[in-house]
């Protein structure tokens, strides 16, 4: 017969500290006030079975693919409709991490992926992958160079990133890389290795002339201020204008994250 149910994927891996936090992180995140818009998981379990020893398993809901690997397949950019609903996407999940006071680490275009309706044909987007997360005012586990702002990149280079104090703007600072990168189809640091990412981003100055958008184009200058404390707050974010249009946004922009129903 036909196969029926929600489409799965199983994550695996011998990291089981990792595996144990991501899980922990996605119930974390499901008790709070907001949800965010997070795949779903099923289970998680710490021992996956008897052929592999050592290895631990979380199963989810599967997407059609990342962000990163969808976008050529719809012109190299998201644009309109699809462009905004990824951003929102992104901000929810954002602000749910934020109100249990989680700091993402690792926002980027893999780490969002599409979801096809199967009754509908209609496309959504789910965030993935909270490994990273940790704790506001803790230290980070790892990072990946295309998502860390300047001021951790600095610290990195000068041996200290161990003792790196995670705050919220440095989720604000990969978001506005996130933006850019799904608006123009193309990292600001595409081709480069981690290690020059890294080393490029102490005197990084973010040039967004070629967002086609350019209220969106405001946004991610903000979002990119060099000076953490001058980054936008997720407040200030969801009543950009860049906003003004979305079809969940009632009156005011503010309403969908902050004071509208939970999703």
């Amino acid at each position: 017969g036909t196969a029926t149910g929600e489409p799965l994927i199983i994550k695996i891996s011998g990291n089981n500290e990792a595996m144990k936090r991501e899980y922990d992180n996605y119930q974390r995140v499901s008790g709070g006030l907001k949800k965010g818009q997070f795949i779903r998981r099923k289970e998680f379990l710490l021992n996956a079975g008897e052929e592999m020893p050592g290895m631990s398993a979380l199963v989810m809901q599967r997407g059609v693919d990342d962000v990163k690997a969808f976008m050529p397949k719809v012109g190299g950019k998201l644009e309109g409709p699809l462009l905004l609903d990824c951003a929102v996407t992104a901000l929810r999940c954002m602000e749910a991490l934020h109100g249990v006071r989680l700091v993402w680490n690792d926002l980027k275009t893999e780490n969002f992926v599409v979801v096809e309706d199967e009754r509908t044909g209609d496309i959504s987007f789910r965030g993935i992958d909270l490994e990273s997360c940790m704790p506001v005012k803790s230290n980070p586990v790892d990072f990946t160079p295309e998502a860390c702002p300047p001021e951790f990149a600095k610290s990195f280079m000068t041996g200290e990133a161990e003792s790196f104090s995670l705050e919220y703007n440095y989720d604000v600072w990969s978001y506005g890389m996130f933006l850019y990168e799904i608006s123009t189809g193309r990292g600001f640091f595409d081709g480069v290795s981690a290690e020059q990412i890294t080393k490029k981003l102490p005197i990084f100055e973010p040039l967004v002339d070629n967002v086609p958008d350019p209220t969106l184009a405001d946004l991610i200058s903000k979002c990119l201020s060099i000076t953490p404390r001058d980054r936008p707050s997720l407040a200030r974010i969801s009543k950009h204008p860049y906003f003004d249009g979305y079809a969940g946004n009632s009156k005011n922009p503010f309403d969908f994250l902050f004071g509208g129903k939970s999703s």
